[in-house]
């Protein structure tokens, strides 16, 4: 089967997914923006009245974007819930893929091709569902500055929201990649969570009860050695060599084990 019939299989199975997960992402980001800004409005209000709006902002300083979404942990909180719903999406249909009743994977397997175009399919699906996942996570901010700009009295909100918030938000750098290596580290990371998720699920299809386990152990030692990295002592260089050497060496393992499950383990 060719490569591109496997990702257009791939985004026929996800799309309803996303499409849930980010218009409900979007509706409860609005409501949190809607009401914190409120909030910050039935504040300012009894001030702006007693005085003026310049007194108010010489006293106050203008209303930031940063300082809304910042105020409280529920907004950065449900777009980090939102990145760990669409892992637990990705584990799910990897799983689906051998239950039910038509039990899809059996007949791509049997398929002339390589087997490994099947995981290369279902990765590439998934780095563009997080391409789009930074793009609802944009359109969402950018929707809290118009309902900043609405509803807020003018002159009490700052200049150039958006740039503010990417660059003095304390919560945004833990969702947004906010440089070019930090975009490369988090994709990076995106593709060895995926391919961990791929060692268990092969491992468990290829030897049951002792896959599992496999997958398991291989799946924790991996956890363990990333928690080990980040209690060392470092300086920033040696930081960067040992965040990246982890992410892609243990992405490259998990990859090449992955490739030999599917050619050489998982049998139909």
């Amino acid at each position: 089967m060719k490569f591109l019939t496997l990702i257009e299989i791939e985004i026929k199975k996800i799309l309803p997914w996303l499409g849930t997960l980010f218009i409900g992402l979007t509706a409860l980001s609005t409501g949190m923006f809607y009401r914190s800004i409120g909030n910050y409005k039935n504040e300012m209000l009894p001030e702006i009245m007693s005085s003026s709006v310049s007194e108010y902002v010489q006293s106050n300083g203008k209303l930031s974007l940063v300082q809304i979404f910042d105020s409280t942990a529920f907004l950065p909180l449900s777009y980090i819930f939102a990145a760990i719903l669409l892992v637990c999406v990705a584990f799910y249909l990897w799983y689906k893929e051998w239950f039910g009743a038509s039990k899809r994977i059996y007949m791509l397997l049997s398929l002339k091709g390589q087997r490994f175009s099947i995981f290369l399919s279902k990765l590439v699906i998934i780095l563009l569902s997080v391409f789009c996942f930074y793009g609802v996570i944009l359109i969402n901010l950018g929707i809290g500055a118009l309902l900043m700009n609405a509803l807020l009295l003018d002159g009490t909100v700052a200049n150039q929201l958006m740039t503010t918030m990417l660059q003095k938000s304390y919560f945004i750098g833990m969702i947004l990649p906010l440089s070019i290596s930090d975009f490369i580290y988090k994709i990076a990371f995106i593709i060895l969570m995926f391919s961990l998720i791929s060692v268990f699920v092969l491992c468990d299809r290829s030897k049951k009860i002792f896959g599992l386990i496999a997958g398991a152990i291989f799946g924790i030692a991996n956890i363990a050695l990333f928690i080990y990295t980040k209690t060392l002592y470092l300086y920033i260089d040696e930081r960067f060599f040992v965040d990246y050497g982890f992410v892609f060496g243990m992405s490259t393992v998990s990859i090449l084990i992955c490739a030999w499950l599917l050619n050489k383990k998982v049998s139909i």
